[in-house]
């Protein structure tokens, strides 16, 4: 029997029109946020993430309604936050603080990772996935809670500011939450693709991996490391 190749075609002009939308979206999502509400609806979702993640991936990954969207926002700041802070310090104590300015550009690159990490996953997925073709901001909200290990990884990483043997502890914790981000992913990705064979879709997620590897050296020639 022979394999049938998939292949996927790049529609410019609805990938354009689709960023347009998403930026809009984006934007409106930011107006009239209440932080401290944002606050206590990020954490209830972490903690039903905790409880059950595969059933709460599942769940945004089918959502339409883009509720999810003002919470995957208020993920990758905090995310972008937590990176400043530790590569701020890092700098600090590697330059001192009157290098911190000069080494600016540095830090930016450093935040501006997760977000083009994030993006990078979901442009991939967008372009891939045009037999279950979802919204580039519901890709972008699934992508994101799919991560929220690698944003725990960050935040006690930052421990390592008290002491730096604390990375013994930290290490191992990143390690581990990686791992954790790459299953979840595959469950995450899988449940856009609405692909209920692993069979079939082990061989789009070998191969979403290796596109966004390749972007990520293509990228981090410009020094964003993602």
């Amino acid at each position: 029997m022979e394999e049938k190749n998939e292949k996927f075609s790049i529609d410019t002009e609805n990938l354009k029109n689709e960023t347009v939308e998403t930026a809009k979206k984006l934007k409106e999502s930011m107006k009239d946020t209440d932080l401290k509400k944002e606050t206590l609806a990020t954490k209830g979702f972490i903690t039903e993430m905790i409880k059950n993640p595969l059933e709460k991936i599942k769940e945004v990954a089918n959502d339409n309604s883009g509720k999810f969207l003002k919470t995957a926002i208020f993920l990758i700041i905090i995310w972008t936050i937590i990176v400043f802070i530790g590569s701020t310090y890092s700098t600090i104590s590697s330059w001192g603080f009157s290098r911190v300015f000069n080494n600016i550009l540095s830090v930016l690159k450093k935040i501006l990772a997760p977000a083009c990490g994030i993006l990078v996953y979901s442009l991939i997925i967008y372009i891939m996935n045009d037999k279950n073709k979802k919204s580039l901001t519901n890709i972008i909200s699934t992508v994101t809670v799919t991560q929220i290990p690698l944003i725990l990884a960050s935040l006690v990483s930052l421990l390592t500011i008290i002491s730096y043997k604390i990375s013994l502890i930290t290490s191992p914790f990143s390690q581990l939450c990686e791992t954790v981000a790459i299953v979840l992913g595959y469950f995450g990705f899988k449940n856009l693709f609405a692909e209920d064979e692993s069979k079939k879709f082990i061989k789009k997620y070998v191969l979403i991996q290796l596109i966004y590897y390749i972007a990520y050296i293509v990228i981090g020639l410009l020094g964003i490391y993602i």
